[in-house]
């Protein structure tokens, strides 16, 4: 009999992380460290992990210094099991929505970024970010998505290029994002159902992906800079998306 393997243990931190992985997934949590000052805000937390039998610790922001190793605790750590993994055929499964946009990240790596993004995508709806080479999301990244990380999930693509065909099968329209060449995004009219993809600021999106895309997008600019950072770029698209088909 194969046995499930053991969901790897992780310390988060920041308030707005740490609060929503505990409302949405308390039984992942293993114990929390809390400032005093912070013993308000987290009361229901509180409750919840008590009824439970388990165990918080009120804490200086030294000891969290040395929990967090981080000097951006925010006054919380929470010692919890992380996010089992999407499949892809998981997600595929779960895209019912005539209206649905999804995110493609080609070799986005900075945890910054991640998070930003992950935020983003959080407060526009987008349930899934793609990729073939993501990172795991370290405490940083879920610190900065501000609860992002619970709302939004990560999927890696072990075939990126059957992924996308099947995609494109269920309505998708792929949708390059580009400093160097197509329409405006304003000027664009999104498919409803789109995957919109971004490469990293180093090397933009990989040939292999461009040449997959229905359509190729720019944010006008004055040219004076590269291009916009990649989290930005995101939240613009985004914004554009939601837009023209949600609002």
């Amino acid at each position: 009999m194969k046995h499930k393997p053991r969901q790897r243990e992780q310390k988060y931190y920041g308030i707005h992380a740490c609060l929503t992985l505990c409302e949405r997934r308390p039984e992942d949590v293993i114990r929390v460290y809390l400032h005093k000052t912070n013993l308000k805000g987290f009361s229901r937390v509180i409750k919840l992990l008590a009824k439970q039998k388990k165990a918080y610790h009120i804490v200086s922001n030294d000891e969290l210094h040395k929990v967090t190793k981080s000097v951006h605790h925010e006054g919380v750590c929470v010692l919890a099991k992380e996010l089992e993994p999407i499949s892809f055929s998981h997600c595929l499964a779960s895209l019912n929505k005539p209206k649905i946009c999804l995110l493609y990240l080609d070799g986005v790596q900075n945890p910054h970024n991640i998070g930003s993004i992950m935020r983003t995508c959080a407060h526009f709806g987008i349930p899934y970010i793609l990729g073939n080479k993501l990172p795991i999301l370290s405490p940083s990244a879920c610190r900065i998505a501000k609860g992002g990380a619970e709302l939004v999930r990560l999927v890696q693509l072990d075939k990126p290029l059957a992924a996308l065909a099947k995609l494109k099968k269920k309505g998708f329209g792929f949708i390059g994002t580009s400093s160097h060449g197509g329409i405006s995004m304003y000027n664009y009219e999104y498919p409803s159902r789109t995957l919109l993809a971004f490469g990293s600021e180093a090397d933009g999106m990989g040939e292999d992906l461009l040449n997959q895309t229905t359509q190729k997008i720019q944010i006008p600019g004055t040219g004076f800079v590269e291009s916009l950072n990649v989290s930005v770029a995101t939240s613009l698209c985004l914004g554009e998306y939601t837009r023209q088909h949600i609002s």
